[in-house]
């Protein structure tokens, strides 16, 4: 059953009695082209396994077991996780729970080899299910997400542009992120209000050495006042004059803004404010 048609969906929700819930971000993918393109995009090979979050009535799930993938389903609706059982060829693992109730490095573990996420995720989880995925390059070797075509143009976002963000600079130094297309709010059912996106995301080791929460701390902290010059929004760490002469240091302006700075130059700040832990 091509539960990716519109007609066959339909009738699908209607004989199980199920209308999409708004409050698990229920939007079903109904555009055929769409799902086959998603799919080729990952270069899912027989063997591989794949991690689907939220795959509601199963029509990515079909298009990768049909690929000769093995698929871990992790579905909150219990409706719909049974339903899956029609799928069942042996390569299926069904998990009926909240994704932010999975112990999910427990679970990735289990497998001989790195997986591959592959979902049309709950864009009520988006943050969540990144901020849980990106750190786990030992277990994940790339995410491939349907997410807002908002969240994608910040994971994506160059320096020195509106989307440039503390959450770019966290993608980045987990993976290297590219938004593949977009996806007209049409192509789901219900139609949201807002358009998708598939965001691809190859998981590497990390380019900086700065300790992580420290850097973090600093570049959190940097964009919770994003149009003032970092002498002002990191003078809880350095006085003024500190932060200019670090700044300065590593080849910058004095007068220079958070979103004007690579993770990179985050990383060579937090050294330069931080003298005595150079390396």
């Amino acid at each position: 059953m091509g539960l990716y048609k519109p007609s066959e969906l339909h009738q699908f929700l209607n004989e199980m009695g199920i209308q999409p819930k708004k409050g698990l971000s229920q939007n079903f993918l109904i555009d055929g082209n769409i799902l086959n393109k998603m799919v080729d995009a990952t270069e899912i090979a027989p063997g591989d396994t794949a991690l689907e979050i939220g795959p509601g009535p199963g029509a990515l799930t079909e298009a990768l077991l049909a690929r000769g993938a093995n698929v871990i389903a992790i579905e909150k609706d219990e409706k719909l996780a049974h339903h899956l059982e029609r799928l069942q060829n042996g390569k299926l693992k069904i998990f009926i729970d909240d994704f932010r109730n999975i112990r999910l490095k427990r679970l990735l573990k289990e497998n001989r080899k790195k997986v591959k996420v592959i979902a049309n995720i709950p864009y009520n989880l988006t943050g969540l299910i990144l901020q849980e995925l990106l750190p786990k390059r030992e277990f994940i070797e790339s995410i491939h997400l349907m997410v807002q075509k908002e969240v994608a143009e910040r994971c994506t976002a160059s320096v020195r542009t509106k989307d440039y963000s503390s959450f770019t600079l966290f993608t980045n130094y987990h993976a290297n992120a590219k938004l593949l297309f977009t996806v007209p709010r049409a192509c789901f059912y219900p139609k949201p209000k807002i358009d998708s996106a598939v965001l691809e995301l190859k998981l590497k080791i990390p380019p900086v050495d700065a300790p992580y929460e420290e850097l973090f701390e600093l570049i959190r902290s940097a964009f919770q006042m994003r149009r003032k010059m970092l002498r002002v929004s990191l003078k809880q760490f350095k006085s003024a004059v500190e932060i200019e002469k670090a700044l300065e240091k590593i080849g910058l302006e004095k007068s220079a803004r958070p979103q004007e700075l690579t993770l990179a130059n985050f990383s060579s700040l937090f050294y330069a404010l931080n003298p005595i832990e150079t390396k």
